[in-house]
């Protein structure tokens, strides 16, 4: 059922069996998982059924890093939430990325792709997908991208490819598809202009008694429930745990300092160097609509080359001119340069230095704003570029193609001189098997707390490179059938 906090006595106290607040990708993935199961559960959305202005403005923040990072245009309140942003683009994390490895530190999740495999698959179709599909060698003869580089379709291969498969507008917009599930719904509430401005806790301090609400009329109402699941993003669930310090002067949850921490995006580096050979075979997309188009293959370092190397994962990517190309494909025939050139996306490591802190400033309801630092570009993330680049070029050398040469912007810094391009939101509240390194362990239960969860991407350990939201999807499924199984009685 449809409410508005408007509707809500401010006398009275509502109490629910489960709390989630936000209903974005994370949000209504965590609720579809407890529909129909008997449960009485209430979804508390800061914006209204469709976006508006007003309160898209409690999404500005401050940035206080060298690097600049959208803190507003990036997100959206409102009912489906960054359903309602995102291009549909997806693609599974591959299954060494949850292990820990030596030269990144923190790196290592407390579960494997194991866990996550069947809930990859309720995930594809909710999105329109096929799971089989991002594990087809198909694209070599039915993607342009793989047609145009089926060269590098040998078992020896230093370059991989990934598949990636594109949601459909009607499919990936969780607000519009499930919209009738939730307003039809006996026991569940979703409650507009309810923006969570703290979490209280119970007199023992081990657990979450009710969450405030306010709207921007100065309405305001208390929330009781069993359990409560933060799913509002990798920005602002940190701030209602660093906010919510009335017993803890740091923030719920934030008892090491890992609250806020380890933020990471996607950065992407272009025009790091040239491909380059005197003569140009013809190459020409005017036959691309005979190709499968529901997927397409981008390009990077193979599994077993980006371990021996000691780099992070990355795509590579070509353009001409200054147009970047979102995958590694070949340009039009009638070119007027020999040379092309190289771009390099990246997955970002965690790093204590990329952070979320409570600015002095305050919002509209007198929540603390965002401080976020988003630190320059790590030694780890410069080699990789540079690794992938010369990868690519002993690649094409083996196969006696094309050369290489970097560019005077990468032998200088400047490349690495950025600002987000994609504001892909990752970390903040990163899983952990301890509280010494992170915020929620293995069920994304946060530590210290009994009955409080988080969903989304801000519990992710480390960021892979592959868009984030089908991962999201498939964690907060996770959550949603754990706290069926285990915890909802």
């Amino acid at each position: 059922m449809f409410k508005d906090l408007k509707d809500i006595s401010p006398e009275s106290t509502s109490t629910y069996d489960i709390c989630i607040v936000g209903t974005g990708p994370a949000g209504i993935s965590v609720a579809k998982q407890l529909l129909g199961e008997g449960y009485s559960i209430v979804m508390l959305e800061s914006g209204g059924e469709l976006p508006e202005p007003k309160y898209q403005q409690l999404n500005k923040g401050e940035n206080s890093g060298p690097s600049f990072l959208s803190l507003d245009a990036s997100r959206m309140r409102c009912f489906g939430g960054a359903s309602k942003l995102w291009a549909g683009y997806c693609s599974p994390f591959k299954s060494d990325e949850f292990d820990k490895k030596s030269f990144i530190p923190l790196s290592g999740w407390p579960i494997s792709f194991g866990d996550l495999k069947q809930y990859y698959k309720q995930a594809a179709k909710m999105l329109g997908l096929s799971y089989k599909k991002f594990y087809s060698k198909d694209y070599f003869q039915d993607t342009f991208e793989g047609m145009k580089f089926k060269k590098f379709n040998r078992p020896d291969s230093l370059l991989s490819g990934n598949v990636f498969q594109v949601s459909n507008v009607v499919d990936r917009d969780f607000g519009n598809k499930y919209k009738i599930d939730f307003k039809s719904s006996i026991n569940t509430d979703v409650i507009f202009h309810s923006t969570v401005t703290e979490l209280n806790l119970s007199n023992t301090r081990k657990g979450v008694h009710s969450v405030s609400v306010s709207d921007l009329d100065g309405n305001k109402a208390i929330i009781k429930a069993k359990i409560f699941v933060l799913a509002c993003g990798a920005l602002e669930n940190p701030r209602i745990l660093l906010t919510s310090n009335k017993y803890h002067k740091n923030g719920i949850g934030n008892d090491t300092g890992f609250v806020g921490s380890c933020f990471m995006s996607h950065p992407g580096v272009a025009n790091v160097s040239e491909i380059y050979k005197p003569s140009w075979e013809e190459c020409t997309d005017k036959d691309k609509d005979k190709y499968n188009n529901d997927y397409i293959v981008q390009f990077e370092m193979s599994t077993q080359e980006r371990k021996k190397s000691k780099v992070l994962r990355h795509i590579l990517s070509i353009s001409e001119g200054q147009g970047l190309v979102n995958s590694l494909t070949c340009m039009l025939s009638n070119r007027s340069s020999s040379k092309i050139n190289l771009n390099v996306a990246l997955e970002q490591p965690p790093r204590l230095s990329n952070n979320i802190t409570l600015h002095e400033s305050k919002d509209s309801l007198g929540v603390s704003k965002i401080n976020m630092h988003w630190n320059n570009i790590s030694k780890i993330e410069r080699q990789t570029v540079v690794k992938s680049v010369k990868t690519m070029a002993r690649e094409l050398g083996v196969l006696g193609a094309e050369r290489i040469r970097f560019k005077n912007d990468l032998l200088t810094g400047e490349s690495f001189k950025i600002n987000d391009p994609v504001n892909h939101h990752i970390g903040t509240t990163r899983m952990s098997d301890s509280p010494e390194t992170g915020v929620v362990d293995k069920n994304c239960k946060v530590f210290g707390v009994s009955n409080l969860y988080i969903a989304g991407s801000s519990v992710f350990s480390t960021s892979s490179v592959v868009n984030p939201t089908y991962t999201i999807i498939a964690m907060s499924l996770r959550l949603g059938n754990y706290l069926k199984s285990n915890i909802l009685y």
